[in-house]
């Protein structure tokens, strides 16, 4: 059997019409843009002297752009349709890739960043809603952690960029481009079978998603952890005196390896057993190794384990509480609840980083692990409200 067999077997279990290899490689086309576009842009604008304050800024507008686009997509979607939105997405990120090399004016460089975000969040809610429509509600969990997965891949592989061509150049920056060009290509193929999704604009994408608190405490505690362990840990190791310095290498890999590792199996056990539930287990767990991290990072071989659990434990809740909200709105309003899990994904974001790196300009032994268990704290609190008070 060959590989492409082999593929379209395992794939033939999740889909009821073709389409979801296409949307699952160009989610890894996205994961490789990202994972090599945020280093390579960073590493430039330092190479021109640019403060951090700066870096931090430009990166930080791209999610603004994403919550934004996200409020508005379902309206977008009704009025191009699916295919016409997500491409006419991507060209805009394309575009906006480029441009932001040939400018040195930070005024530019925020509204090219947050027309990226514009762009980019339209193929995100839609992409993923389109997914979530054509696959078999038996084993919908497994195949967005199909989608998840190959993103976290593309992350992870994005920088091999930077090390072929440099920082300094134009190249990488055209590269990137080409590449979120190549992730527009597959959806022109399978715009015959875009799936007919019905548009409730009525409802806010914000009202609806706090319909499901358990759903949004879950999205909540991914989003605000995940990109904080990723921004903060390397620096934490950097003025921790007894920490391994050879983790500043080690830690960021060994968390995206968790978060490719887990997906499927975590998947695989939400479309067998209570998601709620599973939910809350993976939530304990992956904040437990989360928040002991910090005290083991002078071992370099228990820190990259800890790393690898603790980060791959707590993605996994994207792709669970993904699969609980598609289980639980109409389809109707699909793609308008979609939009606010991705709006509170990307505030979470947003915001994660920054109170968890006041927390740890207070205490650098102990501010990390008190930020990752107050956000377990209130998704248990919810869960507790939402599961357990009302059978008591």
């Amino acid at each position: 059997m060959t590989l492409q067999q082999f593929v379209k077997k395992k794939l033939s279990q999740f889909t009821a019409t073709k389409g979801m290899p296409s949307i699952i490689f160009s989610s890894f086309v996205l994961g490789a843009a990202f994972g090599g576009y945020i280093p390579l842009q960073s590493l430039w604008l330092e190479s021109i002297g640019r403060s951090f304050h700066e870096i931090g800024l430009t990166n930080g507008v791209v999610g603004l752009g994403i919550v934004i686009s996200a409020h508005f997509v379902p309206r977008i979607a009704l009025r191009f349709g699916i295919t016409k939105s997500i491409v006419s997405g991507l060209i805009i990120a394309t575009i906006m890739a480029i441009l932001f090399r040939l400018t040195e004016n930070l005024f530019l460089w925020v509204i090219i960043k947050f027309l990226s975000g514009l762009g980019l969040g339209v193929h995100w809610v839609l992409s993923e809603a389109w997914l979530i429509q054509i696959s078999k509600k038996i084993a919908r969990a497994r195949a967005i952690a199909f989608y998840t997965t190959a993103m976290s891949m593309g992350f992870a592989v994005g920088p091999a960029i930077i090390w072929l061509f440099g920082h300094s150049s134009e190249t990488p920056f055209i590269c990137i481009s080409l590449i979120l060009a190549t992730g527009a290509l597959p959806f022109f193929w399978i715009q015959k079978y875009e799936p007919k999704l019905n548009f409730n604009i009525s409802n806010s994408p914000i009202k609806l998603i706090t319909k499901f608190p358990t759903i949004m405490a879950a999205c909540i505690v991914a989003g605000g952890i995940d990109l904080a362990m990723l921004s903060l840990l390397p620096a934490i190791v950097m003025r921790m005196p007894n920490a391994d310095p050879n983790l500043t290498l080690t830690l960021v890999p060994a968390m995206a390896l968790g978060t490719i590792f887990f997906q499927y199996p975590i998947a695989k056990l939400a479309d067998q057993y209570d998601p709620a539930k599973l939910c809350a287990l993976v939530t304990a767990v992956g904040a437990a190794f989360s928040a002991c991290l910090p005290f083991c990072l002078n071992s370099i071989y228990l820190a990259n384990f800890v790393a690898f659990l603790g980060a791959g434990l707590i993605y996994g809740l994207y792709t669970i509480g993904l699969t609980m909200l598609s289980q639980r709105v109409r389809t109707s309003d699909l793609v308008t609840a979609n939009a606010g899990f991705v709006i509170v994904f990307e505030l979470s974001n947003l915001t994660g980083p920054t109170v968890a790196g006041w927390m740890v300009d207070v205490d650098l032994q102990f501010g990390f692990s008190i930020f990752v268990v107050f956000l377990a704290s209130l998704f248990f609190s919810i869960f507790w409200i939402r599961h357990i008070r009302k059978k008591l």
